[in-house]
C-alpha cells in the first residue's frame, strides 16, 4: 500500500504511523511531485491548503487511489477544486472541536466583558470604570450557534456552562439534545433578530459563502457580538466593515478573515470593538495533533481491512 502526503504539519508523526503500519508514505513537498506521484498511490493524507487544481486533476487520472484524508476539519479547497468520484474522503471529525470551541468561547468572552477596550486603557495607565456600562454577559444570554456539527456541539456545551441558552441553526433544523432549540438556515434571520451572540460554526461551501451579508448584518438585534471560527468567506467583509464601523454591532470576534492572511491597511484592522486572530482557533499545544494521529490512525486500519471509515464527508456536486 502505498500513501502519498503533503502537509505543512505532523510529518514525522505521519510518516512514524505509516512505518508502524507497514505502508509506504511518499512525501510531495511540492505540487510537482504530487502531480508525478498521485496516479500511483492508493490514499492521500492531506493538509487542505496544498490541494489545488493541477493536484485535482492529477487524481482524476489515477486507477488506483480510493482515499483522501484531510489533516483539518476544513475541506473548501477540494470543494473549490472538486474530487473524482468515487473516493472516500474523510476530514479531521472532531479532532479540533474542543480547542476551536474554546477559542469561540474566548473571542465571545472578550467581546461581551469589554477586554479589548480595558487593554487599550490600561496600555495607558487609565482607569476608566466608565467601561462597566457596556459590560455584558454570557449568564442568560441567547446565543445562536449557526452550524451544528462537532464544532458546533462543543460550542454549545461550553457557552450552556455559562449560562447561555443555545439555538441551533442546521439545514434540517432538526432538535439537538444540546441546543435548547433549533431552527433551519430558512429562519437564520429571524434567529439573527433574537441573538445577543452569534457563533459561526459552518464548512465554507457554495451553501454558506457569503451567507452573514448586509441582509443578516442588518437582521441582528443591535449590540449583538458576532464570532467566526469558521471560514472567512461566510462573511461577506465589507458589509461586516460597515456595520462595526456604523455601530450597528456590539463587535466581532475573527479568528478567519477574507482575504487571509489579512493585509496590514485593511480596514478590519481598525474597525471599532473587533479582535482579530491569527486563524488559531485549531492550536492547543499537543492535544490537537494526536487526535487526529489517532483518528488517521484508526482510518487506516478500517481502510486496510474493508470496514467504513470514520469522519466522511461529501462534497457539494459541481
Amino acid at each position: 500500500m502505498r500513501i502519498l502526503y503533503r502537509s505543512i504539519i505532523l510529518q514525522p508523526q505521519l510518516e512514524a504511523l505509516a512505518r508502524d503500519a507497514g505502508v509506504t508514505l511518499v512525501e510531495a513537498p511540492d505540487t510537482q511531485t504530487g502531480v508525478r506521484e498521485a496516479p500511483h498511490v492508493d490514499a492521500l493524507w492531506l493538509w487542505p491548503g496544498c490541494y489545488d487544481a493541477e493536484l485535482a486533476a492529477a487524481l482524476g487520472s489515477s486507477q488506483q487511489l480510493r482515499w483522501i484524508q484531510l489533516l483539518t476539519m476544513g475541506y473548501d479547497s477540494l470543494e473549490k477544486f472538486g474530487a473524482p468520484p468515487g473516493i472516500t474522503i474523510t476530514n479531521a471529525g472532531d479532532s479540533y472541536a474542543p480547542t476551536v470551541a474554546e477559542h469561540a468561547l474566548a473571542l465571545s468572552l472578550a467581546l461581551l466583558r469589554q477586554i479589548r477596550p480595558a487593554l487599550e486603557r490600561s496600555t495607558k495607565h487609565a482607569w476608566d470604570s466608565g467601561l462597566s456600562a457596556s459590560v455584558a454577559t454570557l449568564n442568560d444570554a441567547l446565543v445562536a450557534v449557526i452550524g451544528f456539527g462537532s464544532i458546533g456541539r462543543a460550542i454549545a456545551v461550553r457557552v450552556r456552562a455559562c449560562g447561555a441558552r443555545v439555538v441551533a441553526v442546521t439545514r434540517s433544523g432538526r432538535p439537538d439534545p444540546l441546543a435548547d432549540e433549533s431552527a433551519p438556515v430558512g429562519a437564520l434571520h429571524a434567529v439573527l433578530a433574537r441573538a445577543d451572540v452569534v457563533v459561526l460554526a459552518v464548512p465554507l461551501t457554495a451553501e454558506t459563502r457569503g451567507m452573514i451579508d448586509a441582509a443578516a448584518l442588518a437582521a441582528l438585534r443591535p449590540g449583538a457580538v458576532l464570532v467566526n471560527i469558521a471560514r472567512g468567506g461566510v462573511i461577506d467583509t465589507a458589509a461586516l466593515v460597515a456595520a462595526l464601523r456604523e455601530g450597528r454591532l456590539g463587535g466581532a470576534g475573527l479568528d478567519v478573515t477574507d482575504p487571509e492572511p489579512l493585509p496590514p491597511d485593511h480596514p478590519l484592522w481598525e474597525t471599532p470593538n473587533t479582535i482579530i486572530t491569527p486563524h488559531i482557533a485549531g492550536y492547543g499545544g499537543t492535544v490537537p495533533g494526536r487526535r487526529v494521529l489517532g483518528l488517521i490512525g484508526r482510518n487506516l486500519d478500517a481502510f486496510r481491512n474493508g470496514r467504513a471509515l470514520e469522519a466522511q464527508i461529501t462534497l457539494t456536486p459541481r
